[in-house]
């Protein structure tokens, strides 16, 4: 039986991506993709999704509009001067360049949905976000109990030795701080991909074009957004763009859906993230060391396998 899995985006590139290999992948059943505001508004965010879903010709799995806004951090706008992030962005753009969507988001609210969804689920689902977490900890407030219903989170965000909107901090968990806390809080088993984790499994350049000749209309709007987001590298984080690479965060999570062994160097440690530093607002802080006493809270990778991974894309990409 595939593994039924909820996916929470903030679709730009990186997100289409793990959308498409969701719903390609036939060890997978992509029960509902939910928006938030992230890697643009939540407008955008919605619309890029339902073009993904209409694209992958999936009208029948639903999209339904998430949280607008963080929960509390945008209160003092000289707190988090960047978000909702308006501006168009290196890697991600605006909207998709994929035919805009005809189909509809669903009327209810996503974190009703997930509220709905776990405490009436007779079987498992795991719930994948790759976004900021403010759905999960709007709902996790409203019914605490799902807690106990939700087998496993695997979260793209965060990062223990990496930042990519400050020095210390990681945009998703940046974004919405106090949502990710509630989250790391919650007693839900978790899986953290931080960007520790995403950087190391990038795809180049060649890879990508592999993707491209693939031929299929997936497998080159999927090239298309790796190729775009390697030219946004070039200005937006000079290492990786150096590499003529990108990393495509996201759909690292659907692969260690299927393979756990894609994560590498995964530490069971206490995690938790500052909301209030001067210099560290947003830090994912993973005590891999030990140095609190405190339990560990989740599963952290510090690395992956590149290789394995992007043989994953091609191989996802490649299903017809």
């Amino acid at each position: 039986m595939p593994t039924k899995i909820i996916l929470d985006v903030d679709t730009g590139t990186d997100d289409a991506i793990a959308l498409m290999t969701a719903v390609l992948h036939p060890e997978i059943e992509l029960l509902a993709a939910l928006s938030v505001n992230g890697n643009q508004t939540l407008e955008k965010t919605t619309e890029n999704t339902l073009r993904v879903m209409e694209f992958l010709k999936r009208p029948d799995i639903p999209v339904y509009r998430g949280c607008e806004l963080p929960m509390v951090s945008t209160l003092n706008p000289d707190r988090k001067p960047n978000v909702p992030y308006t501006k168009k962005s290196d890697v991600h753009g605006d909207y998709l360049p994929i035919p805009k969507a005809t189909i509809e988001v669903q009327p209810q609210h996503a974190v009703n949905y997930l509220i709905d969804t776990y405490m009436s689920a007779n079987e498992e689902i795991i719930l994948v976000p790759v976004g900021p977490l403010t759905n999960l900890a709007m709902a996790l407030r409203l019914e605490p109990r799902i807690a106990q219903r939700i087998p496993h989170v695997i979260i793209m965000g965060g990062g223990h030795m990496i930042g990519n909107i400050t020095p210390s901090a990681e945009w998703n968990i940046y974004v919405d701080p106090e949502a990710a806390r509630i989250v790391l809080q919650s007693g839900i088993p978790i899986t953290l991909v931080p960007l520790d984790a995403t950087h190391a499994a990038y795809t180049t350049y060649d890879q990508a074009i592999a993707i491209q000749n693939i031929g299929t209309p997936y497998a080159k709007a999927a090239a298309s957004f790796m190729l775009e987001r390697i030219e946004g590298y070039k200005i937006f984080d000079k290492q990786m763009g150096a590499l003529n690479a990108t990393p495509v965060h996201d759909a690292l999570c659907i692969a260690a859906i299927l393979d756990p062994d894609v994560l590498d160097d995964v530490v069971e440690c206490f995690v938790d993230v500052d909301c209030n530093g001067e210099l560290t607002d947003g830090r994912t802080v993973c005590d891999v060391n030990f140095r609190t006493g405190n339990a560990p809270n989740a599963k952290v990778a510090l690395s992956a396998k590149r290789e394995k991974f992007n043989q994953f894309l091609f191989e996802t990409l490649s299903i017809t």
